[in-house]
């Protein structure tokens, strides 16, 4: 058919031709090399990509919030008794006796 025989015409393949544009030809390190501008952007923009995947996964494996477990007694909530939990400590909160004020709900 007509369609099928334009696909094929210079104008999109040859020299100057519109197949360049569907290319990923900016993302390669000669592009990045040139232009020295975006090099920050990129840095930035990976190193922020890698810091949330990184939380993301400390969220998933230390957290109170998530079970992985599923067991259902005192092993799991005592596993966090006298540890830190949060990712920082601006406080600087002793964490090794902050839990033997709270009260003891099982008998």
């Amino acid at each position: 058919s007509k369609i099928i025989r334009a696909a094929d015409h210079p104008y999109l393949r040859g020299r100057g031709g519109r197949h360049l544009n569907n290319e990923l030809h900016h993302l390669n390190m000669s592009f990045l090399r040139h232009q020295k501008g975006l090099m920050p952007l990129f840095i930035l923009g990976f190193g922020g990509a890698i810091f949330v995947g990184g939380y993301m996964a400390r969220l998933a494996m230390k957290t109170t919030d998530v079970n992985w477990t599923k067991a259902k007694d005192d092993r799991i909530t005592d596993y966090y008794k006298n540890k830190q939990m949060k990712f920082l400590n601006p406080g600087n909160y002793d964490y090794s006796t902050m839990s033997d004020g709270r009260p003891q709900l099982t008998e």
